[in-house]
């Protein structure tokens, strides 16, 4: 993930902005995926001042506003504004998934009350299950990151770059897995939950099974949309839903991390992919050893796979 400049937090290096790292590196750190050229060609130059991700000139335009009104109707929708940072949680229900209205006040009031003008929007179209689970099932990567997933046969593509898809569905219904959902990247990598996740964030979209109670929903959901531009904390001193989740929050410098981090709603550049914060330690199983530059970009300081998100 990236982060746009800001100062450095408590000795930490200040980190580039995704695009700055991009262009430094000419897209080189993206080839051996197979989408460097592509992505620093499709890497566009856009004003936003906010640093929210979202171009001034769509926040500005009546037509863009209007589309996004229309959809999800004036009464989520409260309109962008280019000064200040925005961001829009498009959320789809799979049957009769839910998010309680508790859980959507208290995600919106944390957000707003740290920087961020976050608009919870709920899509019009409920997605009936029995089709869902047929074409997709319960697997994260059918759900998101496939060719054919969700995620790309469903998200209309206005809305790819300018919001943050969040797919609510049912956990599986019986055996030891029961309210889970299946990760082949989690199995891949290993750990004692076999691959069986509450919820997986992949960039700039995120699936969570619906759960039972409020406060676990709420940290479910919490946690997966602040992974899009934070990590697990494997410090004990970090009690927000990052690190030992004893309380519904981020800490202060997280805060910081997501505020600056927000240009990460915009995939056109691979970077989610190449320079997602936690993918590299993910892979090697420790710092990688790349220019020093790109290596605090990425931020792999604290990763490490936590297999109960």
């Amino acid at each position: 993930m990236d982060h746009t400049d800001t100062e450095a937090h408590a000795g930490q290096p200040v980190r580039q902005s995704r695009r700055g790292v991009l262009r430094m590196m000419g897209g080189a750190v993206t080839a051996p995926l197979g989408i460097g050229g592509a992505a620093y060609r499709l890497e566009r130059s856009y004003t936003d001042d906010d640093g929210d991700g979202i171009p001034d000139s769509l926040e500005r335009s009546s037509t863009f506003n209007e589309s996004l009104a229309t959809l999800f109707r004036t009464d989520q929708f409260e309109g962008l504004d280019p000064t200040r940072r925005d961001l829009l949680i498009d959320v789809r229900y799979v049957g009769e998934a839910s998010v309680s209205a508790e859980t959507k006040a208290t995600i919106r009031r944390l957000f707003r009350t740290n920087g961020i003008y976050l608009q919870w929007l709920e899509y019009p179209h409920r997605y009936e299950k029995s089709t869902f689970l047929e074409q997709y099932g319960h697997n994260a990567k059918r759900i998101l990151w496939s060719p054919r997933s969700f995620y790309h046969r469903e998200i209309e593509e206005w809305l790819l770059n300018v919001a943050f898809q969040l797919i609510v569905v049912p956990g599986i219904e019986q055996g030891p897995h029961q309210g889970r959902l299946y990760s082949p990247w989690t199995d891949l990598h290993g750990g004692r939950s076999d691959g069986y996740v509450n919820g997986l964030n992949t960039g700039n979209r995120a699936v969570v099974a619906d759960r039972q109670t409020p406060e676990i929903e709420t940290r479910l959901i919490l946690h997966e949309i602040a992974h899009y531009a934070l990590c697990h904390d494997a410090d004990p001193a970090n009690t927000g839903v990052m690190g030992t989740r004893k309380e519904t929050d981020l800490m202060a410098h997280e805060w910081d991390l997501l505020r600056t981090g927000l240009g990460a709603i915009r995939d056109t550049t691979g970077v989610d992919v190449a320079f997602r914060r936690c993918l590299w330690w993910d892979l090697l199983g420790g710092r990688p050893s790349i220019p020093s530059a790109v290596a605090d970009s990425i931020g792999c300081r604290g990763c490490e796979a936590n297999l109960s998100d």
